[in-house]
């Protein structure tokens, strides 16, 4: 408990050194999580933004792709996905929802669909969310992501609304963000982690690096006894007594923790 005590102070330090902006420090540099740059109180920018700019219809600044690509790359290959459950914003929310999910889980989609087997493609929602509509729409189109983002909405749109509304005009696209930031509400409240689980563009692109990360979570076999007490408490809901290396892993510890055997632990090469 302590330790997931410690995990919950990080993502608040994370939060407020994200947010350093409202104190006048802003850097060049991109986040390795979600955030939105549009934030008055900003500190770095939105690396899925600068993707986007830098591939974007017409653009010449290809060669600037390479700048998010290596800051996001850079933690992958050292911490896999654990941005996602150790420092991303998001993810500090909806741990602040997972109760009211974990209570609706019976009633929610989620197990519905996991009855048919459906559940585990969705997961694929979220590579085709980077690809499509980060790159391809971006590229060929000219129209971003980040325009109808749900965490800009959260961390941008509404931020500026209520710190500098005398700066606020509504984009084309305001209100199909809001409609979709309001779904978005709706299903971080209903499916634990769902934003993480399904939609998330910068999950997706950490994902893969779990397979190859110098941190991450060991399951030791000899040990195990598949109470599944870990499966239980996973917050993305992975057969953790069973996986290697899970892409879907953000390596939150709460396995380790709940494991009765100790069989459970982060591992580092």
């Amino acid at each position: 408990m302590k330790f997931q005590l410690k995990r919950l102070w990080f993502q608040i330090l994370t939060f407020f050194s994200v947010n350093l902006g409202a104190i006048g420090l802003r850097t060049g540099f991109c986040y390795p999580l979600f955030y939105c740059h549009a934030c008055p109180a900003a500190t770095s920018a939105c690396p899925l933004r600068a993707m986007e700019k830098s591939v974007y219809k017409g653009s010449s600044a290809l060669d600037q792709l390479l700048y998010p690509i290596l800051i996001l790359g850079f933690f992958g290959t050292v911490t896999g996905r654990a941005i996602c459950g150790w420092a991303c914003p998001i993810g500090l929310l909806q741990r602040a929802t997972s109760g009211p999910a974990r209570k609706l889980k019976n009633y929610s989609i989620v197990k519905k669909l996991g009855r048919y087997r459906f559940e585990p493609y969705l997961r694929y929602t979220k590579y085709f969310m980077l690809i499509g509509f980060v790159f391809i729409t971006a590229a060929y189109f000219g129209f971003m992501f980040t325009d109808i983002c749900p965490i800009g909405v959260l961390t941008g749109t509404i931020p500026i609304i209520i710190l500098e509304p005398y700066k606020f005009v509504p984009s084309s696209f305001f209100w199909p963000a809001i409609a979709i930031f309001i779904l978005f509400i709706i299903l971080i409240f209903i499916i634990e982690r769902g934003w993480c689980r399904y939609f998330c563009p910068i999950g997706a692109f950490l994902a893969p690096f779990n397979k190859v990360s110098m941190l991450h979570i060991d399951v030791d076999q000899e040990k195990c006894v598949h109470c599944n007490l870990c499966a239980i408490e996973c917050p993305m809901g992975i057969d953790v007594a069973n996986m290697y290396r899970d892409p879907e892993c953000i390596l939150c510890g709460k396995c380790v923790n709940v494991c009765p055997r100790d069989a459970i632990a982060y591992g580092r090469f």
